[in-house]
């Protein structure tokens, strides 16, 4: 949806898009409009009662005719709250399913954008759209959509009874009326503007909330914390300026109905108590149309409650909309028996792939026409100074970027033939920014297949030298990690983040700079593990340091987007090349440091 789209425009693709929702639920919906129908008619009857009865006294009704007629009144009532009851179980029953089914559409539309999506949108502004946002829409198909129906069918027959009563009386009762059509055409626009502004400085306030808690220790650590509660102070002040301007136009609806049902009142009082004097209707049926008069006036006044719950939840659905119609720029395609990676060839290979994360804005491209292969069971380990394109390649092999021009292939088969959930199962990233979740280790470790034995557990927390340090945690595998794992060190997540990757026994093993955050003794100790599984896997190290990536079969060097050298370590070490200038400055610093 773009961003320049007109508000008409944006206001039928909302109706659309909740039409769609009640759609599958048409069946309770049919329903609950007849419970409410039901309802409203036996409520309509009581008024005619009390004409009936008013007119028999005049006429002489004997006091069991009175009875009948209490009783009668009683019943209705009693009956009509039944199907009250009824109506509002289905209907708002239906508005929280339909809530359920928008959080999971919206979350799996979520999980199914690229990168690049969130490289432009705050998780604060997401987050607020599955909260604040839905639960307007789910006001709109719940207590909108019930007292929309409501209004409608209480109007429709309270009108036909008045007029029935006395045409000329219905005509004074709701002249008063355009008054109200103008104030309400004006006040809906505001309100749908208004509440726009509201939730975008909503998202606002959540995403510097969020930012802050996320990033707790860096707030701390440069004693900013009177800034950023100052600044969530302005923040929220501006939320509260915004709801404001939107509660001064709401606040003037209830006075102003009030007021139309109040000069309604007035005329019926003025014209109908000289109806009643001059024998043109019965004091009856002034009572009835009073009655009936009175019923309409909730209808007007919850008009402008449904109308403000309306245009909410439609300029929320807008909000939605606008990210469920967004395209994710990488699409599953493919079938999962369409194509699939031969189990028994993990080879990988790219040909002549260039790629840049905006080309249409002329950026310089990340990768400038790569060409390599790598062999099934083969590790080959890929460096070059920081900003060289060794992680965008990394991003490329899993399909989370698409490259302006070449071909990368796995198993011989080029990756757009591959279904996305077949070419993320076999390869395996430990990548350079570690996440875990706030579970347990067991449940990060296990995170990537279906169930993993204890002892697989302790197998894997070995090879990623892990094992000690978790055997000393108070609940051992079963201790919870926190946000992002913030109670462990950078080289405890690093490690369970490679326990993690060879839980799901990978066919391609990609390391990228997984080994950063230890020292260069656990470093070896993890290698040395490693190197058996990965005999059994295609493997890529990418990593800063040589002495992590000496052993590999062979060594890719990568500068500014480019493949500039190729090799063993020890044919580069003599080329006396970019590689080899690396490796002489990293053994200066090592000697230094043991120094």
């Amino acid at each position: 949806m773009s961003e320049h789209e007109s508000p008409d425009s944006k206001r039928k693709k909302a109706l659309a898009a909740v039409a769609r929702h009640l759609k599958n639920y048409k069946r309770g919906l049919t329903l609950g409009g007849l419970c409410l129908v039901v309802t409203n008619l036996l409520m309509l009857a009581n008024p005619w009662i009390l004409k009936v009865t008013i007119d028999g006294l005049q006429a002489g009704t004997t006091s069991r005719e009175l009875l009948n007629y209490a009783i009668a009144f009683v019943g209705i009532t009693v009956a009509s709250g039944v199907f009250r009851f009824l109506m509002r179980r289905i209907m708002i029953g239906i508005s929280r399913k339909i809530e359920l089914d928008m959080r999971g559409e919206y979350f799996a539309h979520l999980e199914s954008l690229s990168p690049s999506f969130y490289n432009q949108h705050r998780t604060g502004d997401l987050m607020a759209l599955a909260t604040n946002d839905l639960n307007a829409v789910r006001s709109l198909v719940g207590p909108g959509v019930m007292y929309s129906l409501n209004t409608v069918v209480v109007s429709a027959m309270t009108l036909s009874l008045m007029i029935v009563l006395s045409w000329r009386l219905t005509v004074v009762a709701l002249l008063p009326m355009a008054i109200l059509a103008v104030g309400m055409y004006h006040s809906m626009k505001l309100i749908h503007k208004y509440f726009e502004k509201v939730q975008e400085r909503f998202g606002g306030l959540n995403s510097r909330a969020q930012e802050n808690l996320s990033g707790v220790r860096v707030v701390r650590a440069y004693a900013r914390e009177d800034y950023e509660t100052a600044e969530f102070e302005k923040h929220s002040r501006i939320y509260v300026d915004a709801n404001m301007k939107l509660y001064r136009i709401q606040s003037l609806l209830s006075p102003l109905l009030t007021s139309v049902a109040g000069l309604g009142g007035l005329f019926i009082l003025a014209y109908g108590g000289k109806q009643v004097i001059d024998q043109a209707i019965t004091l009856g049926t002034l009572v009835a149309f009073i009655g009936y008069m009175t019923m309409l006036v909730w209808p007007m006044i919850a008009l402008g409650w449904v109308m403000n719950i309306m245009e909410r939840g439609l300029a929320s659905m807008g909000r939605i909309n606008a990210i469920l119609h967004t395209k994710p720029e990488i699409k599953d395609d493919v079938r999962s028996d369409a194509g699939g990676i031969p189990v028994t060839d993990c080879s990988l290979s790219f040909e002549n792939v260039s790629f840049s994360y905006d080309a249409s804005q002329d950026r310089a491209p990340v990768l400038c026409d790569i060409s390599f292969s790598v062999r099934d069971g083969e590790t080959v380990a890929i460096v070059g100074p920081t900003g060289s394109g060794k992680t965008s390649l990394v991003s490329l092999i899993l399909r989370l970027y698409r490259p302006q021009t070449g071909t990368i292939l796995v198993g011989g088969v080029p990756i757009e033939e591959i279904s996305l959930s077949d070419l993320r199962t076999v390869v395996g990233l430990i990548p350079q920014d570690i996440f875990l979740f706030s579970q347990s280790i067991a449940e990060n470790v296990a995170f990537g297949v279906p169930r993993l034995e204890e002892s697989e557990l302790d197998r894997l927390s070995r090879v990623a030298a892990i094992y000690g340090e978790v055997q000393n945690f108070p609940h051992k595998y079963q201790t919870v990690i926190g946000e992002r794992g913030i109670n462990l060190s950078g080289g405890q997540k690093q490690r369970i983040a490679i326990a993690r990757a060879l839980a799901k026994k990978p066919g391609i093993l990609i390391l990228d700079d997984a080994l950063s955050s230890v020292d260069t003794d656990t470093e070896e100790r993890i290698l040395r593990s490693l190197r058996d599984e990965m005999k059994q896997r295609t493997s890529i190290l990418i990593s800063h340091r040589i002495s992590t990536v000496r052993e590999a079969d062979r060594i890719l060097v990568l500068n500014e987007g480019k493949l500039v050298e190729a090799g063993t370590h020890q044919e580069l070490i003599a080329s006396r090349g970019l590689y080899a200038d690396m490796y002489d400055k990293q053994q200066i610093m090592y000697s230094l440091e043991r120094s």
